[in-house]
Parts: C-alpha cells; structure tokens; sequence
C-alpha cells in the first residue's frame, strides 16, 4: 500500500495538470486531517475513500467490460463462459 514506487506510478497522470493535482492533493489531506480526529473522523474518511473508490470505477476497464458484456448479452453474441460468469455475478437474465 505504501510502496513509494507505486504512488509513482499512480500519480504520474498528474504530470500535466497541476490542478488536479493540488485538488487531490487537498483531499488527501481532509481524509488524513479526519483520520487524526479519531473514531469520528474515521467514520468520515472511510466514506471519503468509499466516494474516491466509487467515483474512480467510470475510469476503469471494469466499466467497459461490464458494458461489453451486457452488449453481448443484448445481441445474443455472449458466450456460455461468459453468460455462467455473469450469472455467478448474480446477474439474471
């Protein structure tokens, strides 16, 4: 979690907008500041994270492949493997 090579990496997207950047930056710290409050402020961090982790997903592959895959369900162009995926999911048809 704390290897700083990895914040390398993740934070190499900032390289060109310094805005977004100082934005995150400032959320990081509200989640720290609330971390520090105790039980109170952790309740409110987690949520904060949960919001960041929510909010991220748009970006990810995940949201793409979930879209392929309801595509596919739609034109009947899934296939078995990916239809027994999507029904261990919990997914119904």
């Amino acid at each position: 979690m704390l290897d700083p090579e990895i914040w390398k990496i993740v934070f190499e997207v900032y390289a060109r907008h310094p805005t977004s950047a100082f934005s995150l930056a400032f959320q990081l710290i509200a989640v720290k500041q609330s971390l520090q409050q105790g039980r109170k402020g952790m309740r409110e961090a987690m949520e904060a994270l949960d919001l960041a982790i929510e909010s991220l997903y748009p970006h990810t592959q995940f949201q793409k492949m979930g879209h392929q895959l309801y595509r596919r369900a739609l034109e009947g162009t899934i296939t078995l493997k990916q239809e027994e995926l999507v029904r261990k999911l919990g997914v119904k048809f």
